[in-house]
């Protein structure tokens, strides 16, 4: 209990009490010499409890291993070898669990001083009415706290267990004594304290137990390996004195307490199976970066951010995921749930048939990409309704020639920006990706936390549909920022750690969110994810991603089928999936939509099930207009297909569509740019000549009204101007600002220009070999970041 110095202390305060005892008897010698020597006694032993050197409890208490929980306080994982606390403040605890323990252990231990004068009579005198020793619940933590090396023989140790005990009492009140008895105590299975044994019997919180429970758990501190040995009879009649007592107190009637004897324990097993095992890795390297002071330490009470239900049921659907795919060399899935606003991790299933945690591989992510790649786009000027060819074209990448296909090889011609995300198409995506720009689509990546895209001249145009590596914690993250209204709230798993004393070593700092993109445009790109009817081009009209609530989705297949994925969220859960092999041997013809889908449907529905879905609020600055699909623009006298859509503010069409043209006959024909003509006339539509139709001129980057950023990371300040024209035109001529930019040859001409901030006017003229001249002129702004 005391080091040298204090004994030194102790020694002189007992020689000033025994003089002060002389004195006092001495004194008082005319009442007789007993009382005298009662009163001056207790006086001694008042003055010893409250003068004599005494070290804090709380710095006695036994440091066991140390303990991962998940956001409940579930036990994840712990340590099998030296026990552990899980520290409780006492009105955190079941009051029945009070009542039970002081009945158990110290029935007077509100009404004695520390030593209980008739229970020890009753010891001395051997007179037994129960199976309570005559120490007191705080004699009994004293011998814990300050004799842990024996006390020397029993009637040495009893004295020094009365005084110590006598010392807290002078210190401590009840409740603090009971509260560090109730964290101190030792029940069996490795459980320091109340918490951590109603975590380890009956797998709920102190604050939960009842009647039944709680009356078992006080019972076994006198003789735990016995009472919690194998079998539950000792136990039982334990459980069954302790009620009793209950009864003799009045705190329960004899009908309760007898059906509480009855009523099924439903103990635990011994040695449960660790919860999220690649979790829990993942939380103690996250705990090291953050605090590698604090990292090794013995004792700690680790709290996450798991939902451990939702862990373990992520973990059963990857699994049954993968029975049905075993046959088409399917080994490997896993899943990250996030909570969007906060990037809190709810489920992490890195691998449920190894060791390696998949969640945090870095792997190609297919069309994954796609919704940031759209979501820069709509940052630049494009909207949902933009129209975008996916036809037959050849792209030149470097000193190679690029043509991509969709999964099922067809095209679909001009097709609006939104279909052209919902369903995935790849054409598009890569003419997009091009046009702004392989460096500045990284950037925009970065900022929605995917760090580990950083080789641009490896990718090259083909980043779009996977080229470059990815993790599924980051990618999952990434869309979650979407669902956050375009803020990026970095996945964390560790939320608070404490020592076993209960004190606060790390606490997550309030979450700083970094924008990633605007709301409007996170909105838009989430509305389109989750257009069912935008979906059917490229998936067909039934899918696994349909729900009984509205939810962002997206798919991505690796070429080779090594690598499938579907990612989607509400506004309160994002859910990522992949499915492959860990050794990226390729799967046979599954896709995201066979593979990770049905998985993603599943684990969507389990983290829904005791979370409300609810879908983002539109925010200000979005607008809604009629168009005419696919054009984009206003509806013309002709168009057959007006739709409403929704755009940012200031970006509704002005112009109406010359897209659909009637003939002299009354017949509905189309006049498709040229790109898409060959198309067109092969889908078998009918194509409006050359002298029915417009020249069809246009200028397709930049977008008209769109506002480009000069980057300082980027190596060159320049963008690209290209425009498009019948094949008829022999070449393109660009001015801006009515200067010369340059020309080009054909009916698809590219210059480059270097960027100066203010707003400029691009014009491209098209000379005809008819002679003939079209002219087309836009506006856009450059700015500084």
């Amino acid at each position: 209990m005391m080091g040298d110095g204090n004994r030194t202390r102790s020694t002189r305060v007992i020689l000033n009490i025994v003089a002060v005892v002389r004195a006092f008897i001495w004194r008082h010698r005319r009442w007789g010499y007993a009382p005298a020597m009662a009163m001056a006694v207790a006086a001694s032993l008042w003055i010893y409890a409250s003068a004599a050197p005494f070290d804090p409890p709380e710095t006695r208490l036994t440091t066991p291993g140390t303990v991962v929980l998940d956001a409940q306080g579930i036990v994840l994982q712990r340590d099998g070898g030296d026990g552990f606390r899980i520290p409780i403040a006492l009105n955190d605890v079941a009051p029945i669990m009070l009542e039970a323990t002081v009945a158990a252990e110290d029935q007077r231990f509100y009404s004695h001083p520390g030593v209980d004068p008739i229970a020890a009579a009753r010891a001395l005198f051997g007179i037994h009415s129960g199976r309570s020793g005559a120490s007191t619940i705080t004699q009994q933590l004293a011998r814990r706290l300050y004799l842990a090396d024996g006390g020397g023989p029993l009637p040495v140790r009893k004295v020094r267990e009365s005084l110590i005990a006598l010392q807290l009492e002078a210190h401590r009140s009840k409740d603090e004594i009971l509260a560090l008895y109730l964290n101190e105590i030792y029940y069996g299975r490795g459980a320091y304290g109340i918490e951590a044994a109603a975590r380890v019997y009956f797998g709920v919180s102190a604050a939960n137990l009842d009647l039944a429970r709680a009356a078992y758990l006080a019972g076994l501190p006198q003789l735990p390996s016995s009472y919690a040995g194998p079998g539950e009879e000792l136990g039982r009649e334990r459980q069954s004195y302790v009620l009793s007592r209950l009864v003799d107190d009045g705190k329960v009637s004899s009908a309760v307490a007898d059906a509480a004897r009855s009523e099924p324990l439903a103990l635990l097993p011994v040695l449960e199976p660790a919860i999220g095992r690649q979790f829990v890795a993942f939380a103690m390297e996250e705990l090291a970066a953050l605090r590698p002071d604090i990292a090794g330490q013995r004792g700690l009470v680790i709290e996450t951010t798991l939902d451990s239900g939702l862990q373990l049921e992520s973990e059963r659907l990857a699994r049954l995921q993968l029975d049905e795919l075993r046959d088409r060399n399917v080994t490997n899935a896993a899943v990250v749930v996030l909570e969007p606003q906060t990037g809190a991790i709810l489920a992490m299933a890195g691998n449920v048939e190894g060791e390696i945690n998949l969640a945090v591989a870095a792997r190609q992510p297919g069309s994954a990409l796609k919704p940031f790649l759209y979501a820069e786009a709509l940052e630049r000027g494009y909207t949902a309704a933009s129209p975008l060819l996916d036809v037959p074209t050849t792209f030149v990448d470097g000193d190679e020639r690029y043509a991509p296909l969709d999964y099922d090889r067809r095209f679909r011609g001009v097709v609006p920006l939104r279909a052209a995300l919902a369903s995935s198409l790849n054409v598009p995506a890569v003419a997009m990706l091009e046009s702004l720009g392989i460096d500045s689509f990284l950037e925009t990546a970065h900022g929605f936390g995917l760090t580990t895209l950083t080789d641009a001249e490896r990718y090259g145009l083909a980043l779009t549909l996977g080229g470059g590596e990815v993790r599924l914690i980051d990618l999952t993250g990434a869309y979650a920022a979407l669902a956050a209204g375009g803020e990026l709230a970095r996945p964390y798993a560790v939320a608070r750690v404490r020592d076993s004393s209960g004190r606060v070593l790390y606490e997550r700092p309030r979450v700083e969110r970094t924008r990633a993109t605007t709301a409007q445009v996170a909105y838009l790109v989430s509305d389109m994810l989750a257009d069912a009817d935008a979906r059917i081009p490229g998936f067909g009209q039934v899918t696994p991603f349909d729900l009984p609530f509205k939810a962002a989705v997206k798919t991505g297949t690796t070429t080779g089928f090594k690598d499938n994925w579907t990612l989607g969220y509400t506004e309160n859960v994002a859910v990522g999936v992949w499915v492959g092999n860990a050794d990226a041997s390729p799967m046979v013809n599954v896709s995201g939509v066979d593979g990770a889908g049905p998985l993603w449907r599943d684990v969507m529905m389990a983290a829904t099930a005791t979370r409300t879905p609810a879908w983002p609020a539109r925010p200000p600055g979005i607008v809604e207009g009629t168009v005419c699909a696919p054009t984009g623009l206003l509806p013309g006298a002709d168009c057959p297909f007006p739709m409403r859509e929704l755009f940012l503010s200031g970006t509704l069409p002005t112009v109406e569509e010359r897209y659909y043209v009637r003939l002299a006959d009354g017949e509905l024909a189309i006049s498709p740019p040229p790109e898409a003509r060959a198309w067109a006339i092969d889908a078998g539509l009918t194509v409006a000549d050359g002298a029915t139709a417009d020249r069809g001129l246009r200028i397709v980057a930049p977008v008209a009204g769109s506002t480009l950023y000069i980057a300082p990371e980027l190596r060159a300040q320049e963008m690209l101007i290209r425009a498009t024209a019948p094949n008829a035109a022999s070449t393109i001529t660009f001015r801006v600002d009515g200067q010369p930019a340059g020309s080009a040859p054909g009916a698809d001409a590219r210059v480059t220009y270097g960027l100066t901030v203010g707003r400029h006017e691009i014009e491209a003229v098209a000379r005809y070999d008819d002679g003939t001249i079209e002219t087309e002129t836009i506006t856009i702004e450059v700015r500084a970041k």
